[in-house]
């Protein structure tokens, strides 16, 4: 499965003057029934809102790993791992690494 989305906000200040143009977008990868049928594996990359001025290196890219497990009919758990590069739009801040854990109960 290939899916993906764009963003674009113009946002203005509620006092004062100025403006800023944000930007966002990703591309994932989905594949269902890895390993067994009900499992899905993921992959997503992309950016990070930023401002339109924004320098090239300072870009922040969103890079994430998933896998759902279905333990049950009702109960799968689904690990992952988020990387994120020049945190705060800064390439002088050390990445970030996420680890994530989701349990979902269906009912």
């Amino acid at each position: 499965v290939l899916n993906g989305f764009f963003g674009y906000t113009n946002a203005r200040r509620t006092s004062g003057s100025g403006s800023a143009d944000i930007w966002y977008y990703a591309l994932g990868l989905g594949f269902p029934d890895l390993g067994k049928e009900g499992n899905l594996g993921g992959l997503v990359v992309g950016a990070e809102p930023y401002r339109g001025d924004t320098s090239p290196n300072d870009l922040s890219l969103h890079l994430e790993a998933f896998y759902k497990y279905q333990l049950t009919k009702n109960i799968s758990i689904t690990p992952g791992v988020i990387w994120i590069t020049a945190p705060n739009q800064d390439a002088g801040n050390p990445d970030g690494i996420i680890g994530t854990v989701r349990t979902t109960f269906t009912f």
